[in-house]
């Protein structure tokens, strides 16, 4: 993610490792819940790949913002991978705060 290059190589970079993270989550026994980090990262991916995708986006201004936003994540995941705590800080901080999904009353 960090080594390609700015624009759609961004975004296809973002969608394989968006489906590395559903490819995790498709591994849950039925019946099971599903892992939180994977299921984190698949809507943290799906988000961020949505800024460059969705009706209404796509003009230049708005493509630029949403690869730094990409390599922003990566970056920062490189960070907190290896220990629980930052990694479970990330996922939360990056679900809620930087994609605006809800934090749940319960």
């Amino acid at each position: 993610m960090l080594q390609v290059e700015e624009g759609w190589p961004t975004y296809d970079a973002g969608l394989e490792f968006q489906g590395l993270a559903v490819s995790a989550m498709s591994e849950t026994p039925k019946g099971e819940y599903l892992p939180s980090t994977p299921t984190a990262l698949n809507l943290i991916w799906g988000a961020l790949t949505d800024e460059m995708d969705a009706p209404g986006r796509g003009a230049p201004e708005q493509d630029a913002a949403a690869v730094r936003h990409m390599k922003q994540a990566a970056a920062e995941w490189l960070t907190v991978v290896d220990s629980p705590e930052d990694r479970a800080a990330y996922l939360d901080r990056w679900v809620h705060d930087e994609c605006g999904y809800e934090r749940s009353l319960s």
